[in-house]
């Protein structure tokens, strides 16, 4: 399978992300929470399920479409929040499993429909400082991973690959009550971060690590909280959120069999589009 990877290209220097600045700025906010802290409430736990509408897609240095993937997801999770002083804080883990279709070219540039199986995780920490009784403002890092094997078909081998990377945002956040029992709230994040890396390992080739551009972050979501949101007891909440990821293309690294160089490989540009929807038991204490 060739996704323009196997392709020589110049080499390059990584680029800084805007994302590192907001990294600083999560720090800050949060040390300044924590020093600002009397007191912390005790912790609400959850528990989450749900479904992603996942696409993928890779670009040449033209802008060219090279690969298209589009599947759906099932998501689980862990979720605590609390607060400490005057500052709400979250963390999350959440898995990802499933399916996409892959539409892409071979190496002699012919159109080839196969699939790619997907494993992902992510931790995100986030902290909120509120400004007033609706408003907060945020800031939020995250860590992602994510398995990607693109299958076999016919004669044209397929192989697995390994993304890993960091990423920070600045963020806000609305909420109001709707009835006496259900709470709205809407919240963005907008960030990005320095460049990850993807371990592929090619049918004809060792095993490489290549480097990944600096990445974008554009997310939203929009939640409605039921039940007993203050007190001790059970409660859930359901939500709907979208979130755009932006990763800039590497640089060219070797590519070696039996320790001979045999060509060149950098990963392309590419884009990701993810529309989820969850249900979530929550616990508070």
């Amino acid at each position: 399978l060739d996704r323009n990877a196997l392709m020589p290209a110049s080499p390059g220097t990584f680029r800084r992300s805007w994302g590192l600045r907001a990294l600083g700025l999560l720090a800050g906010l949060s040390m300044s929470g924590a020093a600002a802290a009397t007191a912390c409430d005790s912790p609400v736990l959850a528990a989450l399920a749900g479904m992603e509408r996942s696409q993928w897609e890779e670009f040449d240095a033209q802008g060219k479409s090279l690969v298209r993937e589009r599947g759906t997801l099932v998501l689980a999770g862990l979720h605590a929040s609390g607060r400490c002083g005057d500052v709400d804080w979250s963390a999350q883990w959440m898995r990802s499993q499933g399916e996409r279709a892959y539409d892409g070219m071979t190496t002699t540039q012919q159109p080839l429909q196969t699939k790619s199986q997907l494993r992902a995780q992510a931790i995100t920490i986030a902290a909120w400082l509120p400004l007033g009784e609706s408003w907060a403002v945020g800031s939020q890092l995250g860590y992602r991973q994510l398995d990607r094997n693109i299958a076999s078909i016919g004669s044209v081998m397929g192989y697995p690959e390994r993304f890993d990377y960091l990423q920070a945002a600045l963020g806000a956040r609305y909420q109001v009550a709707l009835t006496e029992g259900v709470r709205f709230t809407a919240s963005g994040w907008l960030g990005g971060g320095p460049g990850g890396r993807v371990r592929v390992d090619l049918p004809r080739a060792d095993a490489v690590m290549l480097a990944l551009g600096s990445s974008r972050l554009l997310a939203l979501r929009l939640q409605l909280d039921g039940g007993k949101t203050v007190a001790p007891g059970w409660s859930w909440q359901t939500g709907v959120a979208y979130r755009r990821e932006q990763t800039g293309a590497g640089i060219s690294e070797a590519l070696t069999r039996n320790g001979v160089t045999v060509g060149a490989a950098f990963q392309p540009r590419f884009v990701q589009r993810h529309l989820e929807t969850t249900a979530v038991l929550v616990y508070r204490f």
